[in-house]
């Protein structure tokens, strides 16, 4: 009786180690296949930056390339992301992008995610120069009334819009702003680029650069990593300024045929789009042109947007055009786009691709061979003249007002 009592509760022993057993299962003893499914309920980002973290398996698992070409193909199928082959060397390429992606899409799908502002009743003219700085908190404008003005957007501390504004900052019609780290750089149609210091009070003046040219400013742009400007014009000249030595340009080419209306710059190269219908590519450490190339038989450029791995260009006839730095800024791809009317900003990131068009509309679509439409905003203030977009807030500028959109706020949980 005793041998049978003492059997059973040793059986009952093994019965709650192996219920034991079976309580202690965890994600680590999972099949790969099971471990992926229950992923696949999770964001990219929780994974990436959360799950991927907890110990050497989730890692290497989640560090597959496979699996965010996968969950990318999946939002986007049936189309070629990126446009252009990336970097092989960039290990993060794809699980970023995948973050990206997904962001992206579900804040532009959702109307409700996102909120939108108005910025009005200081400028009387067309807003052509249109500035997004601190991380989309700032937003600088330049128009055709002369007036440069600095507003700061609501945040969670300061619920209200303010507006510093410099009467009659230029002689002509502002055109186009830069910034180096917190210098404002205006170029305008009386020859000059005026250099602004930004501070709790407002833009001060710090420098006027006189340009040495019959013709107006069109366009401006910067290199903070070099911290170098340069300015293209109305009589074909693009010239290139370091603030740091004087006042005088130090180089110049001049190798349009038509005034020079966009330009864009990194540590290497400046991108100048002409009414010539060219895009002039130079190089300005060997002070030389690397590359000159005709978007189109009919149509000249009017916005540029450039990346280390891809150059997009907006034309008059509202197709978007694909340059490639890899092969020399060759031209290689050219899209259709729903605008009707010319593309006047162009904005490109892992996740999304923005338009901005003078038929009153803002096109948001993939960064992808063909794109793909996400949603479609309309400005309320005429045709768009200046466009620019940080930290997932986008300004858009037209006749008298700029509108912002950019992502809700959550509201803070009190216990």
């Amino acid at each position: 009786m005793f041998d049978e009592e003492k059997v059973n509760v040793s059986d009952h022993e093994d019965d709650c180690q192996d219920e034991s057993r079976t309580v202690s299962l965890s994600l680590l003893d999972l099949p790969v296949e099971v471990f992926l499914h229950i992923c696949s309920f999770l964001d990219a980002g929780t994974l990436v930056h959360a799950l991927g973290l907890v110990c050497k398996q989730f890692h290497e698992i989640l560090n597959d390339d496979s699996l965010w070409k996968v969950r990318i193909n999946q939002i986007w199928p049936n189309v070629k992301y990126p446009t252009l082959p990336p970097d092989e060397e960039d290990e993060l390429f794809w699980k970023l992008s995948c973050i990206a992606v997904e962001r992206q899409t579900s804040l532009w799908y959702n109307e409700d995610s996102i909120e939108k502002l108005s910025l009005s009743n200081v400028h009387y003219s067309t807003i052509d120069g249109v500035l997004l700085m601190h991380n989309g908190q700032l937003c600088i404008s330049g128009a055709r009334d002369r007036t440069l003005v600095l507003w700061r957007l609501p945040n969670d501390e300061n619920k209200c819009l303010k507006s510093v504004t410099v009467d009659l900052a230029h002689k002509g019609w502002i055109w186009d702003l830069t910034s180096i780290n917190d210098t404002i750089y205006s170029c305008s149609w009386d020859r000059t680029i005026k250099a602004w210091t930004l501070s709790d009070a407002g833009l001060t003046h710090l420098t006027t650069y006189e340009m040495s040219l019959s013709g107006a400013l069109l366009c401006v742009t910067s290199c903070p990593e070099l911290s170098l400007f340069a300015t293209g014009s109305f009589c074909k000249a693009v010239l290139l300024f370091d603030p740091r030595t004087n006042s005088n340009a130090v180089a110049r080419y001049q190798e349009h045929q038509r005034a020079v209306i966009r330009l864009a710059m990194n540590s290497n190269y400046i991108l100048s789009a002409s009414e010539d219908r060219t895009v002039a590519i130079w190089d300005h450490r060997m002070r030389r042109i690397l590359n000159k190339t005709q978007i189109s038989d009919d149509s000249f450029p009017r916005s540029l947007f450039m990346r280390k791995d891809i150059v997009y260009v907006g034309d008059k006839a509202a197709k978007l055009h694909i340059l490639d730095p890899k092969k020399n800024y060759e031209h290689v791809k050219t899209y259709d786009t729903a605008h009707n009317k010319g593309i006047t900003g162009v904005h490109c990131t892992n996740g999304c691709l923005i338009t901005g068009s003078l038929d009153k509309t803002v096109r948001v679509s993939s960064p992808t061979d063909p794109p793909q439409n996400l949603t479609t905003l309309n400005c309320g203030y005429g045709e768009i003249a200046g466009m620019d977009y940080s930290n997932e807030v986008l300004a858009v500028s037209g006749i008298e007002a700029i509108e912002i959109w950019r992502p809700k706020r959550k509201p803070e949980i009190t216990l």
